[in-house]
């Protein structure tokens, strides 16, 4: 017995050490990748450094650096709430067995806990015990699930630089979320015979023991949000009424996927890279900031370029326009502004995509107003050999006339 209880204190210790360890390893993680970052950018061309996107990658790197998320003033306070609630939630985890399982001791009502068996004082305090205990149960394992969730959501959070101060307050709004759903759950599961009996065995509730209530309260604790909804849909449906809310779109009314598998060179192992940083489709590509990928990433600047020229042409058009382009070597935003720039390849891309030739022109001009195009253009130039670089303005000088040129 003394071996066991002790095994129940390490898990209850562990669990939060757990996470204070994952807390110190993203600081120190943060504070080392901080600098090396640094020193990548002071390496770069001095061309480069004056380009609007190595400013705005100067900006990003020193918004996100943090000293020390323990002691530091906007992180201090969320942080230590973090931690205090998942030391007790734990020692709720871990000892409330211990403390249902002593006897002798007569269970305090309460609605929370005991539901409608608190209701009447005078019924059997072996019923209401069995109930409370039933719902520490599902709120334990609904924190054993926010809780892992919330380590999963640290370690991406990390890898992304996403740390600030309210991420650590909506993590602990999350774990007890998660613990007063699943308690109301509890008692809905006593109140629906479907459910209930996926809960107790045959042998009926007062027989056997609800081991089914470890299920639903792991799955509510990984995502509250869902079985509150489901919980609004089903009443609905119980009450034969609709609850009121937005109606959906069409399906042919909703956008493309434009899926990462759309650009060229992108391979499953590098849209895994790309997703592990928050990147899942062109749209999020085209928008991103190519030096902060660049050092963030084993891929050269000039690939990761390339990429985000070509999700910018894709976001642009739907797919079987898309390839079309491509198929008559038009495979980015460079490429496609220098085409419509010119009389007469204007002629044949229109022909070519079927989309009158007014409608590409005034893409021309969206693209000079467009920030991450702008931006764009500019590293491109500044990652030029400077004699090429000179060549290719004097190009553009002589040749490009129309004031919507973005080749």
């Amino acid at each position: 017995m003394q071996t066991a209880v002790n095994v129940v204190h390490v898990q209850s210790v562990v669990s939060v050490l757990m996470l204070v360890g994952v807390l110190v390893a993203s600081t120190l993680f943060q504070q080392r990748a901080t600098k090396q970052y640094r020193r990548l950018l002071d390496e770069m061309a001095p061309r480069v450094k004056s380009t609007e996107i190595f400013l705005s990658a100067e900006r990003y790197f020193k918004r996100r650096e943090c000293e020390n998320v323990f002691t530091s003033g906007p992180h201090a306070l969320p942080v230590w709430l973090l931690i205090f609630v998942v030391t007790a939630c734990s020692i709720g985890t871990y000892f409330g067995a211990v403390f249902y399982g002593e006897k002798g001791v007569d269970p305090v009502p309460s609605f929370v806990l005991g539901g409608a068996y608190a209701i009447d004082p005078a019924g059997a305090i072996e019923n209401l015990h069995r109930y409370q205990a039933g719902t520490a149960f599902i709120g334990s394992m609904a924190f054993l699930g926010a809780y892992l969730w919330v380590i999963g959501q640290v370690v991406n959070r990390i890898d992304n630089n996403d740390m600030n101060p309210s991420t650590y307050y909506f993590l602990s709004i999350r774990i007890l979320t998660a613990c007063l759903v699943a308690a109301l759950a509890r008692h809905i599961i006593e109140g629906i015979p479907l459910l209930r009996g996926f809960v107790y065995s045959e042998g009926g509730k007062d027989a056997e023991f609800p081991v089914g209530l470890a299920i639903f309260g792991f799955l509510i604790g990984w995502n509250p949000a869902l079985w509150i909804q489901e919980t609004l849909l089903r009443i609905g449906d119980l009450i034969k009424t609709q609850i009121p809310s937005q109606r959906w779109p069409q399906k042919q009314d909703l956008p493309l996927n434009l899926t990462l598998l759309m650009l060229q060179g992108m391979v499953p192992d590098k849209i895994d890279r790309m997703n592990e940083l928050d990147i899942e489709n062109c749209q999020k590509m085209a928008s991103e900031n190519p030096i902060i990928l660049w050092i963030r990433t084993a891929y050269t600047l000039e690939l990761i370029l390339d990429w985000i020229s070509q999700a910018q042409l894709a976001i642009r058009f739907e797919g079987d326009t898309f390839y079309k382009l491509r198929a008559v070597g038009i495979r980015d935003i460079f490429s496609y502004g220098a085409a419509i720039s010119n009389e007469q390849s204007l002629d044949a891309i229109s022909e070519k995509i079927g989309v009158p030739k007014s409608i590409l022109l005034s893409h021309a001009s969206s693209m000079l107003t467009c920030p991450a195009c702008g931006r764009l253009k500019a590293l491109r130039m500044a990652l030029l050999p400077e004699a090429t670089n000179k060549s290719v303005g004097q190009l553009n000088e002589k040749d490009c006339d129309s004031a919507g040129c973005c080749g």
